[in-house]
């Protein structure tokens, strides 16, 4: 018996340990095209995956609960009947022409897996009644972790560029943010900084989720460790260049203050502590006044110039030249066009296309490689009918070409199950929006298995929070609540965060540990360290 508890307890910390370590498994070059070409995934998603697979079997093993056992039995059951029918329709998807073809099924069950896995960090975290002394210590050192790792490296200059692939050093410091001449003589996506990490909209989601959960630390105990913490986080954030993690961070701040006030004055869980709301406060405003000077802030948005565009467009004919070939090849349909006719007249819109990409503002890489102009030469002429801000914008491109392909496909089983991660990843068409991203890749009845019960638990925890009034409705379980509301408002503001381990994993961990919040007798555990 005692051999099994200490066995416990080193699985414990494994899973502590295992949850620090995941922005070191995020280190970009861990995620180059050599590495992969040798283990055919990355060398994280190995280390990640057999973890994750020893913590979960062994949190299977220990407990006793026949209906817990009856559970896994039959959610088994449902993921596998899912992954069959997803798989026969994704196989089946017929593109007649578009990037679109390329359909892996070894990659596309292992997205299915990563897509689970994080649901079973709910069920590990949970099991292991991990204490908030714990679970402190794990977001505060990741917190650290992933904001020294980019500020150090911003400072020195060699943290690498947020957009553009990432693979590029930045071109000016933070320090240079300040130097007139610095955004004239660079775009934005050569200054803005995600560390040495791999994806800029992933680390945003989540620090963006943990920065609630480090200010609710801060106000129980303001000590110096929490307080650079937080300040660390924030500047990282302003890095980042994501409108998500510079901007949000300021409505997170302003939110958790009135949350705390509220729980001081309103519910008098606890006694104000002055001086930490007043550093709090200095802390934001320093870092308001550094706002204007960030990335983010010099970014310049397709809306901020779409109106000169669309009037350079008119004034140029190009808007009554479309009109007059569209109103051209609309009259010659009309006619009893023979083949060879048919085929001379998709020439002249082929020809039309080509000529004018570039007027109307169509990138290169979608018109020719993604969905090519050549083979459908109507689609692009569409497009050109839109207004220029949705016609510049990559993402309404990817979502229209992707809702083209599904048209053309014709088959109502792809809203249902979906028509594969691997051909939008492939394409690449993959949207911003998890949203959109999951309704087309893993379908309806995916978002319900895979994205829907952290919305559930969520839901439930609420429900918990509100019935049990006095002992639930604490400080602690309304910021795990936001953490949780702020995952979803990121996937849906940048995407990228649902189908991703560094994001999912810490939202299974903090749905798991708001589950033994709201199911245990009282919740009156204290910062202890």
């Amino acid at each position: 018996m005692l051999k099994n508890e200490k066995l416990k307890n080193v699985m414990l910390f494994l899973f502590i340990g295992f949850m620090i370590a995941q922005p070191v498994f995020d280190i970009f070059w861990l995620y180059s095209d050599n590495l992969i070409a040798i283990f055919k995934f990355s060398p994280s998603t190995i280390i990640r995956m057999l973890i994750m697979m020893i913590l979960i079997i062994t949190s299977f093993i220990w407990f006793k609960d026949k209906k817990k056992y009856k559970a896994l039995i039959i959610g088994i059951v449902v993921y596998t009947i899912y992954a069959i029918f997803h798989h026969i329709n994704s196989l089946n998807f017929y593109v007649p022409y578009g990037n679109f073809g390329n359909y892996s099924f070894l990659k596309e069950m292992f997205y299915l897996v990563r897509m689970i896995m994080p649901l079973l960090i709910v069920f590990i975290t949970y099991e292991k009644k991990l204490s908030l002394k714990y679970f402190q210590i794990i977001v505060v050192a990741v917190a650290l972790i992933f904001s020294v790792t980019m500020v150090l490296s911003n400072f020195l200059g060699f943290a690498l560029a947020s957009y553009g692939g990432g693979t590029q050093p930045i071109k000016a410091t933070f320090f240079e943010w300040f130097l007139s001449s610095t955004y004239d003589k660079y775009k934005y996506l050569e200054v803005a900084s995600k560390g040495i990490f791999h994806m800029a909209n992933q680390v945003s989601g989540v620090l963006v989720c943990l920065l609630p959960i480090l200010i609710y630390i801060y106000f129980n105990k303001a000590n110096f460790l929490h307080t650079i913490t937080v300040a660390l986080t924030i500047l990282s954030m302003i890095m980042l260049g994501t409108r998500v993690a510079s901007i949000g961070w300021i409505l997170i701040c302003i939110a958790m203050i009135f949350v705390y006030l509220f729980f001081v004055y309103f519910k008098k869980e606890m006694v104000i502590n002055k001086k930490a709301l007043v550093i709090l406060v200095v802390m934001m405003a320093i870092f308001a006044s550094i706002l204007p000077y960030s990335p983010v802030m010099n970014r310049t948005y397709i809306n901020d110039n779409s109106k000169q565009v669309e009037d350079e467009l008119s004034a140029t004919n190009s808007k009554k030249s479309l009109e007059k070939f569209k109103k051209y090849i609309a009259e010659k349909e009309k006619e009893d066009l023979t083949e060879k006719e048919k085929k001379a007249l998709k020439k002249e819109k082929v020809k039309f296309v080509k000529n004018s990409y570039n007027t109307f503002g169509v990138d290169r890489t979608y018109i020719e490689i993604i969905y090519p102009y050549t083979e459908d030469p109507d689609f692009w002429l569409d497009e050109y009918e839109i207004p220029f801000e949705d016609r510049a914008n990559h993402r309404q491109l990817k979502t229209d070409i992707t809702n083209h392909i599904i048209a053309l496909n014709d088959n109502k089983l792809d809203y249902v199950v979906g028509m594969s991660f691997t051909r939008l990843r492939n394409a690449p068409c993959y949207m911003e929006n998890d949203i959109y991203v999951h309704m087309y890749s893993i379908g309806f009845v995916g978002i319900i298995l895979f994205i829907a019960p952290y919305f559930c638990i969520l839901c439930y925890s609420l429900y918990k929070m509100f019935k049990d009034y006095k002992n639930k409705f604490t400080f602690l379980n309304v910021t795990l609540a936001g953490s949780i509301m702020l995952v979803f408002f990121a996937g849906i503001m940048s995407g990228n965060v649902f189908d991703e381990w560094i994001c999912t994993l810490f939202l299974g961990l903090i749905c798991g540990f708001l589950l033994i919040n709201v199911m245990k007798v009282n919740d009156h555990d204290q910062i202890n360290i």
